[in-house]
């Protein structure tokens, strides 16, 4: 290959890693693995991953899916996961988590995909989970935010009309300007 010299270092940039294959739909195959939705991200290659039955575990990111590989396997709070469980480890203490390795991010694509070749799988734990906001509010509450955008001439001509429908009369403004137009609120 050619020395890049000069420009801007373009050449410099592997090309082989930019073509994405489509490939088959990677599903729980053995007894360990198991599918797990992401619930935090702790630093370090780990995440905190809740499964199907709603047990809580610590997931390991293995290097396949960090550095170049992250590119296409990004994990964010609520990605599907195909987790494999850890058996050579003992159960663990109280207060400690079990560990799981990593072995498949879905995307959106393959969700979609999943849920509708995996039917022995009852997939509502996560797409509730799905449906919540990043900050976790609770669903039943409701927020409403009662902030409006004016200023003094707006606010002027609120209270003029709210004055003129409140006394029942029929409402005539007159605009100021060079021609006396009336303008009936009634009308509108």
């Amino acid at each position: 290959m050619v020395k890049n010299t000069g420009g801007n270092k373009a050449k410099g940039f592997a090309r082989k890693n930019m073509v994405k294959t489509v490939s088959s739909l990677r599903v729980a195959e053995e007894t360990g693995e198991i599918y797990a939705q992401a619930v935090k991200i702790l630093g370090g290659a780990m995440c905190r991953v809740v499964d199907l039955a709603g047990v809580e575990m610590n997931c390991h990111i293995r290097g396949k899916f960090r550095g170049r590989g992250k590119r296409d396997n990004l994990i964010v709070s609520g990605t599907w996961l195909l987790v494999g469980l850890r058996d050579w480890e003992r159960e663990p203490m109280k207060g400690k988590l079990l560990n799981c390795d990593l072995i498949e991010v879905y995307n959106d694509r393959d969700k979609a995909r999943i849920k509708n070749s995996v039917t022995s799988v009852d997939w509502t734990p996560f797409i509730v989970n799905d449906s919540r906001t990043v900050c976790d509010i609770d669903p039943s509450a409701s927020i409403e935010f009662d902030v409006e955008f004016t200023d003094d001439k707006t606010e002027e001509y609120h209270a003029l009309i709210e004055a003129h429908v409140s006394s029942g009369k029929s409402a005539v403004i007159s605009t100021e300007g060079d021609d006396d137009e009336e303008i009936n609120i009634d009308d509108i």
